[in-house]
C-alpha cells in the first residue's frame, strides 16, 4: 500500500507535486561556480537569494564562499544575506539538509545548524509570497522553465491573479519579472535558463519590460549533457529537453547587450537592433504553406482523388515527400474550393463524410472551405522550399503546379533575383552559419526555421 493511499494529497499538493517532476532539473557544481563568479557576493550586506532552490546547490556553493571568506559569520548575519525559496516539501528538505550539514562542517553545532536552515531555506512560493519590491542584490538560481498550458489549473489561476500578463506564458517569463522586480538599484540577476526567452516572438514584451530597467552582461551557451544533473526519480542518462545558458543581467547602464523587445541571440551576440544589410525578405516573397486541416478531407489520397473531379484537385508535397533533399512525386491532392460557388456533388458529398473529423479549429462558416485559403495562390511558377524543421538550410526546389501544405516555409523568388540565384544563397556556408546562430534549438541538432527568421536572413548578390 502507498503512503498517498493512507494519507491522500490535496488538489494543491498533487498540483506542486505535478510542478515539481516536470521542473526539477539541477545545476551541476561547474555550471553553479562559474556563474557565482560573475556576480559581485559576497560583500558587506549583499544579500543573495535563489528564488527555487530545490536541492539547494546554488545555496550550498555559495554558502562555501560565505564561510571561506567570513569564517566567524553570525547567524544573524548569514540568515540575512544567504536566502533561499523552494515550493516543493521534499526539495526544501534537501536543501536545508546540504546548508546544515555544511555548517557542521564548518563547526556549528548539529541543532544550531539544522536551526540555522530551517530559516535560510523558506518552504514557500517565491511568486506569490515573496518579496514584491526591491530587496535582492544578487538573484541566483536555476528557475522552472514551463509553458503555463502545462500547469495544474489552480497555480496557473493563482500566479495569472499575482502577476503581469507579459509573464504569464511560461514559468521561466514568471521568474525573470519577478526577479527584475524584486532587484536593488545595483543588483544582479545570475540564472541558468532556457534560451527561448532570448528570441521569441511570445517573449518580447517581457524583454521590453525587462529592458526598461536590466541589459545583459555576460550570456553563454551550456552543454546540456553536462550542466545538470536530475534527481532519483528522474530517469537518468538523458539530457533536458532544453537548450540552456547562464545569463547575468545588471543595470541597463553597465551591461554589454541592452535588451528590448528585439530577439538577443545566444550564439551570435550584437547588438539587439543592429542591422543586417539587405534580407531575404526584401528580395524575395517568403510565406508560409497552408494548413489544410485533419488528413483525408482536403488533402486526400490518390485512391480517394481518382473518385473526384480532376479539374478541382493539385498534386500536394509535404515533408514527407522530401527524400536525401529531392523532392519525390507527390501521391496526395489537395481540394481546391473557392468562397464564391459550392464544388461539385461528388466533392460536397466527399466533404460531407469526412468533415466531422476535422480538427476544431480547422471548422469554416462556409463548409467547403479548407482551414486556411489558398485558392488565390499562384502555383504557376516554380518555388523553394525549406522544412520547418531542419538541420541546415537545404531548399528544395517544387515545379509548378504543385503545392507544399501544413506550414512548410515557401519561397517565391522575386523580381530582383532569379530563384536560382535565391537557392545559391541559402545553400551557402554563411547562410547556414548565420541561420544556426539565430534559430530555435530543437532535439538531435535541429532547427525551427520560421517565416521570420528567413526574413530577415542576411544575403549578397
Amino acid at each position: 500500500m502507498r503512503m498517498n493511499d493512507l494519507f491522500p494529497l490535496s488538489e494543491r499538493e498533487e498540483a506542486i507535486n505535478a510542478l515539481h517532476y516536470a521542473t526539477a532539473i539541477y545545476t551541476a557544481a561547474p555550471v553553479v561556480d562559474d556563474l557565482l563568479d560573475a556576480v559581485d557576493w559576497p560583500r558587506g550586506n549583499r544579500r543573495l537569494v535563489d528564488p527555487s532552490c530545490g536541492d539547494g546547490i546554488f545555496l550550498g556553493r555559495a554558502l562555501a564562499r560565505l564561510l571561506r571568506e567570513r569564517p566567524k559569520v553570525r547567524e544573524d548575519e548569514l540568515l540575512d544575506v544567504l536566502q533561499g525559496w523552494e515550493l516543493h516539501p521534499s526539495a526544501a528538505q534537501q536543501s536545508r539538509a546540504r546548508v546544515a550539514e555544511l555548517l557542521e562542517d564548518h563547526g556549528w553545532e548539529p541543532g544550531k545548524a539544522r536551526a540555522a536552515s530551517e530559516r535560510m531555506v523558506r518552504q514557500a512560493d517565491f511568486l506569490t509570497a515573496g518579496p514584491t519590491g526591491p530587496y535582492c542584490h544578487v538573484l541566483a538560481g536555476n528557475p522552472p522553465y514551463l509553458r503555463f498550458t502545462n500547469l495544474h489549473q489552480l497555480l496557473r489561476a493563482e500566479y495569472q491573479a499575482a502577476l503581469p500578463a507579459y509573464a504569464c506564458s511560461d514559468l521561466l517569463h514568471s521568474f525573470l519579472d519577478r526577479c527584475a522586480s524584486v532587484l536593488m538599484p545595483d543588483g544582479e540577476v545570475a540564472l541558468v535558463t532556457a534560451d527561448r526567452w532570448l528570441f521569441n516572438v511570445g517573449a518580447a514584451k517581457l524583454r521590453e519590460s525587462l529592458g526598461s530597467r536590466l541589459g545583459i552582461d555576460r550570456l553563454q551557451r551550456l552543454d546540456p549533457t553536462s550542466a545538470f544533473y536530475r534527481p532519483k526519480d528522474r530517469r537518468a542518462g538523458s539530457p533536458p529537453r532544453i537548450h540552456p545558458v547562464s545569463v547575468v543581467l545588471r543595470p541597463s547602464s553597465v551591461a554589454a547587450i541592452p535588451l528590448s523587445a528585439a530577439p538577443v541571440f545566444p550564439d551570435k551576440q550584437e547588438q539587439p537592433n543592429q542591422k543586417p544589410g539587405i534580407t531575404l525578405g526584401e528580395i524575395a516573397k517568403v510565406t508560409l504553406a497552408p494548413w489544410l486541416g485533419t488528413n483525408g478531407i482536403f488533402v486526400v489520397d490518390e485512391a480517394t482523388a481518382a473518385s473526384l473531379p480532376a479539374e478541382h484537385l493539385v498534386p500536394a508535397i509535404d515533408t514527407d515527400d522530401i527524400r536525401d533533399g529531392q523532392l519525390q512525386t507527390p501521391t496526395r491532392y489537395a481540394i481546391r474550393t473557392t468562397p464564391d460557388c459550392p464544388p461539385p456533388p461528388a466533392i460536397m458529398a466527399h466533404l460531407e463524410a469526412n468533415m466531422h473529423r476535422m480538427a476544431k479549429r480547422g471548422l469554416r462558416k462556409i463548409p467547403w472551405l479548407p482551414p486556411e485559403s489558398w485558392h488565390k495562390r499562384n502555383l504557376n511558377e516554380p518555388i523553394l522550399l525549406v522544412p520547418r524543421i531542419a538541420r541546415s538550410l537545404r531548399p528544395v526546389r517544387v515545379p509548378p503546379g504543385i503545392l507544399p501544405v501544413n506550414h512548410n516555409l515557401s519561397i517565391v523568388a522575386a523580381d530582383r533575383v532569379t530563384l536560382d540565384e535565391i537557392e545559391e544563397m541559402l545553400s551557402s556556408k554563411e547562410a547556414n552559419e548565420w541561420m544556426q546562430a539565430h534559430a530555435a534549438r530543437l532535439e538531435s541538432g535541429f532547427y525551427s526555421l520560421t517565416t521570420t527568421l528567413l526574413r530577415q536572413l542576411p544575403v549578397q548578390f
